[in-house]
């Protein structure tokens, strides 16, 4: 997400033996090691998401239950299968037990009491972390940063490695590295080597933790928009490391000016080299005006790719809240009908 819309809202391993890219070759680094055999529920295969080995997709949203948890019901009635949880205050987030007040003045509810919730209704958990704030009650967006380059990075990898701990055997939770890193436009010394660096470092800071094979989704660039880090570089994250998942986020870059046929095609080429790929968010705007989105959703039900939208909230004034503070759906001339248009995509 940019800017602008935080101030809203306030199987195993990638091994096929027809691609010489997925046979994991010899390498020099000093890397995690790949386990002989995985145990997780859910594991990454070429570009298939598995479910005890049988190709899986899903459709849900993003959610703000940091703040507070959120009417789990009413999630089932819109047949959410997958929530992506925005984490705010990455360094005072409470990992399980009761909340806290934060030096923002916020309070905080653990990430286990929200995974809880939505364990207990058959829903999947993604934790993202979104920012970061300090001893001041300051936050810091981690959206178009460059990861490496904060002053807290290393305290930031601390803190993940923590996460990763505590649920490395709740198969059901996921891992996101980072939330829209990198200039929008690929400026601020930007390049692909910088991402793969990167995401190598923050991947592999996950995996150190013994026995954590729980699914890592990594974001492209172009502050999640863009995929051609992932295909120019995509290939040495994957080798001799497994379980990993692609981000992308659906914005600008791909419902302005674009067509069904074109995004579809975007998507099968990252598909056709053996990625897994879940957009992460879809929303209808970002920093300009409404877009359309029908054409996208129609793309990613025709590729079976899993997508989430942004954002289950209820607030009617806000164009990408899903909601209305009465809890039916968001939708008028304003937003191009997104609550109801989302709905529809969840019920197909």
């Amino acid at each position: 997400m940019t800017y602008r819309r935080f101030i809203i809202v306030c199987s195993f391993l990638v091994l096929i033996s027809c691609s010489s890219r997925q046979e994991i070759q010899p390498s020099s680094e000093n890397i995690p090691p790949v386990p002989e055999q995985l145990n997780g529920l859910y594991t990454i295969e070429g570009s298939k998401l598995l479910k005890n080995g049988s190709a899986v997709r899903y459709k849900g949203v993003n959610a703000l239950q940091t703040y507070g948890l959120g009417n789990i019901d009413l999630m089932d009635r819109w047949n959410v299968e997958i929530i992506r949880e925005f984490i705010g205050n990455l360094r005072e987030q409470p990992i399980e037990g009761n909340p806290i007040l934060g030096s923002d003045n916020v309070w905080y509810h653990s990430l286990q009491n929200i995974v809880n919730q939505n364990r207990a209704h058959d829903k999947i958990t993604i934790l993202c972390p979104f920012g970061w704030v300090n001893s001041n009650g300051e936050r810091t967006l981690f959206t178009g940063l460059n990861p490496s380059s904060q002053s807290f990075y290393e305290t930031y990898k601390t803190k993940m490695k923590l996460i990763a701990e505590h649920f490395k055997n709740q198969p059901d939770v996921w891992i996101q590295v980072w939330n829209e890193p990198y200039h929008w436009n690929n400026q601020n010394d930007y390049t692909h080597e910088l991402w793969l660096n990167d995401m190598k470092d923050m991947v592999d800071n996950l995996r150190w933790v013994e026995d954590f094979q729980n699914i890592i989704i990594v974001p492209g660039n172009e502050q999640g928009q863009s995929e051609s880090a992932i295909l120019e570089r995509g290939d040495r994250l994957l080798n001799n490391r497994y379980n990993i998942l692609f981000d992308l986020h659906a914005y600008e870059k791909w419902l302005v000016n674009t067509s069904q046929e074109q995004i579809t095609t975007r998507i099968n080429r990252l598909k056709n080299n053996d990625y897994a790929v879940i957009i992460g968010e879809i929303g209808v705007q970002n920093v300009g005006d409404v877009m359309p989105v029908e054409h996208f959703l129609n793309a990613v039900e025709a590729t079976n790719t899993s997508t989430l939208a942004w954002l289950w909230k209820l607030e009617s004034s806000d164009n990408n809240a899903l909601l209305t503070e009465e809890g039916e759906p968001n939708a008028s001339n304003n937003n191009n009908y997104w609550g109801n248009t989302f709905k529809e995509f969840l019920e197909r």
